[in-house]
Order: C-alpha cells, then sequence, then structure tokens
C-alpha cells in the first residue's frame, strides 16, 4: 500500500469510528484549520507567485520565474472538544515551479505533499503534530533538455509545530524527522517562524490587515544551512469568504525545489493568496 493511500485510509478509519461511536457532530468542526508560518516557502491555499531569481537553483540559472501553490488543511475530527480543542485534519498539497522565459521547458518541477495532522488549540498556544508524505519530480521537458534525471525524493515526515500568539503577533518553532527516506540523507530539521497581522475588526465587513512575516529553516541534509524567508503584505479579510492577500516576498538560501535542495537560491518576488 502506498504512503499516501495509508494516510487516507487512516483517516477514514478515525472517521468511521467517530460516526459509529454515535458522535457525529464531532466531524468538520468549526475551527481554524493548521496553516504553516505567513513566510513559509510552504505554503496553504491557493497560491500564484512571480519570482525574479538573482541566483537561480536550477540549470536555467537567474531568470523570471512563477510558482503556482494549491493546498489545504481541512478540519475532520474533534478528537477533543471544548474551550481548547484537539482536532485531527488532512491536507494536501502540490508545488508546480515554471520557467517564464523558456516556453519549450517551462516545467521545472513538481512537488507533492498529502498527510494527516493533529491540533491542539490550548488558549494562546497552538500544538501540532503531524505525519506527512513527500514527493518531488522534475518536467519532463526540463529533464530532456539539460539531459538530468529525478533525484528519488519520496520521504515519510513526523513533524510537530508549536506557536504563541500575543496581541496581533505569534512565534512559531518547529522540528521533523524523515522517517523514511529514498536518498538516506541525515533526517532531523528545525524551523522558527515570526508572524504579525494587523488587527482586524469585526464591526466592519471589510478590513485590510497589514502582515509581516520572517521564516528561517535549516536540515541536518544541508549540513545545517540557514534559508531565510520575508513576507511584507496587506490581506483583505471579508467576513464569511475567503482571504485574499497580496505581498513582496524574498527569500535567501538553499533552493525551495526538493529537485534541487542542495542549490543556493536567491529571489524576489510577488504573491497573491486566496485562502480556501
Amino acid at each position: 500500500m502506498s504512503s499516501i493511500r495509508a494516510l487516507l485510509g487512516l483517516g477514514a478509519t478515525v472517521l468511521l469510528c467517530s460516526t459509529r461511536a454515535g458522535a457525529q457532530e464531532r466531524l468538520f468542526p468549526a475551527v481554524k484549520s493548521f496553516e504553516l508560518p505567513e513566510a513559509s516557502p510552504r505554503a496553504y491555499g491557493l497560491v500564484a507567485r512571480v519570482l525574479s531569481l538573482r541566483r537561480g537553483d536550477s540549470r536555467f540559472g537567474a531568470e523570471q520565474e512563477g510558482e503556482v501553490v494549491l493546498g489545504e488543511n481541512f478540519p475532520l475530527v474533534a478528537l477533543k472538544r471544548g474551550p481548547r480543542p484537539v482536532i485531527l485534519g488532512l491536507g494536501s498539497q502540490a508545488y508546480g515551479r515554471f520557467s517564464l522565459d523558456d516556453s519549450k521547458s517551462a516545467l521545472i518541477s513538481l512537488d507533492w505533499v498529502a498527510g494527516l495532522n493533529a491540533t491542539a488549540l490550548l488558549g494562546p498556544w497552538t500544538l501540532t503534530l503531524q505525519l506527512y508524505h513527500e514527493s518531488s519530480h522534475l518536467g519532463d521537458e526540463y529533464a530532456d533538455h539539460f539531459g538530468v534525471g529525478r533525484l528519488d525524493w519520496s520521504r515519510e515526515v513526523v513533524a510537530g509545530w508549536a506557536s504563541y500568539g500575543a496581541g496581533d503577533w505569534r512565534v512559531t518553532g518547529g522540528a521533523s524527522y524523515v522517517l523514511d527516506d529514498g536518498l538516506n540523507l541525515p533526517r532531523p530539521s528545525a524551523a522558527l517562524g515570526i508572524d504579525f497581522r494587523g488587527h482586524r475588526s469585526s464591526a466592519r465587513p471589510r478590513t485590510v490587515e497589514p502582515v509581516f512575516g520572517f521564516y528561517t529553516e535549516a536540515t541536518s541534509a544541508t549540513r545545517w544551512r540557514l534559508s531565510h524567508s520575508a513576507k511584507l503584505g496587506v490581506t483583505l479579510a471579508r467576513q464569511s469568504a475567503p482571504r485574499l492577500g497580496l505581498a513582496v516576498i524574498v527569500h535567501d538560501g538553499l533552493s525551495t525545489q526538493r529537485q534541487f535542495f542542495r542549490e543556493e537560491s536567491r529571489y524576489t518576488g510577488l504573491e497573491l493568496r486566496v485562502d480556501l
């Protein structure tokens, strides 16, 4: 059985057990789903990015590139209800990177993530445990054009996140360990995110919120080389509607594409994001 099927099967089992226990009201709780820090290159929602690479990670080198992200976490089951609930969620993501300068080899890489997460909402604290499968693929035309092969980036990962919110600020720390890795690389990693989101007034139907984020991460697979990302923008928050965000983003460090995980990457860009 594949990793993704096993994860989906586990989620289905929990749903079935909850229903048989007569706890249908636990299903699909109306709580905020788990999200990564604002400036994380890995994001949730529908995200479109236009990037100007000053240091390219692929063999195209420095150029204009685009990235499309589609993913979301959905709360499935309230394992514990009340003022401090514990929620089981199911999430998936897809990341496609494209060259905007070379139409013949447009798709550079495509990364996939699918997994389960359990989140405890403890007042100002939020604790999350993730179990996910991650894989990465090269674009066919890119591979043919440069005569390169795909890295076997296929892994099962367990990750833990702890975040603390105070007013408009939130600090998040995370650590992960690779349980199974096709490349047999060193397995631990760590990350830290600092977010600011301006106050939203519930009395107004629409509110423009300033957003700032800083994110840094390092992995033992790359000898703990630090990579930094930052984000500065605004979010249009509408009552009973998805948030729409526009931001300037920067990244300096190692590639965010798993096929080029050892390569240096430096870019600035624009991000348009819709929370699903």
